[in-house]
């Protein structure tokens, strides 16, 4: 599936990876691509108290994302394959289940102007536990002039609940 989105932002800590402006290397550089660290993984826990392993129902995590850019006469357009990893837990009593991960767009001033969620459906059929969610997103940044595409970003991450969140800060603090 292809996603088209339109400009967005976010500024945050975050990790990059490569990316080439054009395919032969050369040209103004491309918006930095990252996926937010503390948005970079989901673990779901059945409704109630508990929150061991057997409680589990989905981990999803970030498993890759590549990217690169194409510079047109008004605007950059961004080209970013992203893999997401999902585990069954042991507390999923359905085959089906879902989540949702974003992309956003941050202007130079590390603001963000716009963000759009996407929802990924799984199904795990027989005895499947794990599966990759690849995905081609397409965001386009409007420019001024070519020299400023290097100075917006695109950041990506896993649609958490605040309670998701401080569960995977307390995880990467130990």
């Amino acid at each position: 599936m292809t996603h088209l989105l339109r400009a967005l932002g976010i500024a945050a800590a975050m990790s990059v990876a490569a990316c080439s402006s054009s395919s032969t290397g050369t040209g103004p550089a491309c918006p930095k691509v990252a996926v937010l660290s503390e948005l970079s993984e989901l673990v779901r826990f059945r409704p109630g108290a508990g929150r061991d392993l057997t409680d589990v129902e989905l981990q999803a995590k970030f498993a890759s994302f590549a990217f690169g850019c194409r510079y047109e006469k008004d605007a950059v357009a961004i080209e970013i394959d992203i893999q997401i990893e999902a585990t069954r837990g042991p507390a999923l009593t359905a085959n089906r289940t879902a989540f949702e991960y974003f992309v956003a767009v941050t202007n130079p001033a590390g603001e963000i102007t716009a963000k759009e969620a996407f929802s990924a459906d799984l199904e795990f059929k027989g005895n499947a536990t794990k599966l990759v969610v690849a995905d081609e997103l397409a965001p386009r940044i409007p420019l001024i002039d070519r020299t400023s595409g290097a100075n917006w970003g695109i950041l990506l991450g896993l649609q958490l609940t605040d309670e998701q969140r401080d569960w995977t800060r307390r995880q990467k603090g130990r």
